[in-house]
């Protein structure tokens, strides 16, 4: 245990920019939508009458405040606090992981525990990290999905063995689609080679019989 603690660790600290990367970006995707629907709301307390107005404001400052209280998951301590809590709870949660499926398909990733999709998580919101626990590997992102702990635990951490992925049916699929035209490409490209060459020593040949 001890040394999985100290891998676990090294791993987190070896790869804390990125980390603090993918906890920023899930915070600004919310900031953004949160200024989006206030700019949509200053132009409607511009362009409204004098009750609805009143009730936009009192929406705007609302909004307001859920900006100010997100930012203040931005903040360096707040990150640092977080980050140890993590660094404390992962090798706990090590056991656990091994006992959950990972499947991919092109858009996302799928950690089902008991035949259940416990989280779905899009591959553009995640990212993996090479593990020194050998065979392993260490995926961490976030889900577009909301649930009552989306702020206080903003990100997923996943190590998975890589050679026991699975693929859905319609990964496997596309896959077997992009080899067949692939496969298919290189023989038309191979026949057209093979023509051009023949018509080459063609043409020489009939050169070569007019001298």
């Amino acid at each position: 245990m001890k040394e999985l603690k100290e891998n676990v660790a090294h791993d987190l600290q070896y790869y804390q920019s990125g980390i603090r990367q993918l906890y920023m970006k899930h915070y600004q995707k919310y900031l953004l939508f949160l200024l989006a629907i206030m700019l949509v709301t200053a132009i409607g307390i511009g362009a409204s009458e004098f009750f609805i107005r009143w009730l936009l404001v009192f929406l705007f400052l609302l909004e307001l405040g859920a900006v100010v209280y997100l930012l203040r998951y931005l903040r360096a301590e707040v990150f640092d606090a977080y980050f140890q809590r993590i660094e404390k709870q992962l090798p706990e949660e090590f056991k656990q992981m091994e006992s959950i499926e990972i499947q991919e398909d092109d858009q996302s990733y799928y950690f089902l525990g008991d035949q259940e999709l416990y989280v779905k998580l899009k591959k553009k919101n995640s990212r993996n990290f090479p593990s020194k626990i050998r065979q392993y590997t260490l995926l961490v992102g976030f889900t577009d999905e909301l649930d009552e702990n989306i702020l206080e635990q903003p990100l997923y951490f996943f190590y998975y063995d890589i050679t026991q992925i699975k693929h859905s049916d319609s990964y496997k699929q596309a896959r077997l689609k992009n080899a067949n035209f692939i496969a298919k490409q290189r023989k038309r490209r191979l026949k057209s080679a093979a023509i051009t060459i023949f018509l080459l020593i063609l043409f020489g040949l009939a050169f070569v019989g007019m001298f």
